[in-house]
């Protein structure tokens, strides 16, 4: 039975994600900021399904969080999907506060960072793959989002090298990169049915298990953009 490392596993897109991993007989190895968030995540899953499910509660902006959860994570491993992230946007540069940036730099950068050496010679082993996340802004910049874009960039520079790294040993990394999707979070600010044009979890999720199946060995490098109904 393969196992997948999953980070963020009790936010919108993590639920989803954990929930299809399962159901696709893997293992599941995930990873949760909060003692809280890791009941909500079990108790989202069928009875059957968590004989499959350990959770690791550790801060992956920290290099001793990182090795708490790969180090109790079942072996081999044979992917990891990276979902921690978060934005915080809506300033000017010139308005943009330099811990702001520092923010939105660890949580998405510094994290996949960490990660990626933490785990890499795992993968290597098992000629594993590896999943991020990026964001629509890396490639068409927006007004307001310059540190959170930065970020994100971070995010795909650090996956492509994976992928070149990896490469002779068969691991494979990419990036897929969404629009707006349809998280409980973001369904809560939606006007006037804009959530029409989102992408629905439950494609994010079969995107994702996709690249980290046998489906998607020959894929590696990419930055896959999945907007939904949005130009």
């Amino acid at each position: 039975m393969p196992t997948a490392l999953i980070t963020g596993a009790s936010g919108g897109a993590g639920r989803v994600v954990t929930r299809y991993f399962l159901e696709q007989d893997w293992h599941v190895h995930a990873n949760c900021h909060s003692a809280s968030g890791a009941e909500e995540l079990r108790a989202g899953i069928a009875e059957p399904l968590q004989q499959r499910l350990s959770i690791t509660v550790s801060d992956l902006t920290t290099p001793h969080g990182v090795e708490q959860f790969v180090r109790e994570a079942p072996k081999p491993v044979h992917a990891l999907v990276h979902l921690v992230g978060g934005i915080r946007a809506g300033t000017l540069l010139e308005e943009t506060e330099p811990e702001t940036f520092e923010a939105m730099v660890q949580l998405n950068a510094l994290t996949t960072f960490l990660l990626l050496r933490a785990v890499m010679p795992l993968l290597k082993a098992t000629s594993g793959a590896i999943v991020t996340v990026a964001a629509r802004a890396v490639l068409r910049p927006e007004q307001r989002k310059g540190a959170y874009a930065a970020a994100k960039a971070a995010v795909v520079a650090l996956t492509q090298t994976a992928a070149e790294e990896g490469r002779p040993y068969g691991v494979r990394a990419n990036v897929v990169v969404p629009s707006i999707l349809k998280t409980p979070a973001n369904l809560a600010w939606a006007q006037a049915g804009e959530e029409a044009t989102w992408v629905p979890l439950e494609d994010f999720a079969a995107a994702v298990f996709a690249l980290c199946s046998d489906a998607g060995r020959a894929v590696s490098g990419a930055l896959i953009p999945m907007y939904g109904g949005l130009a």
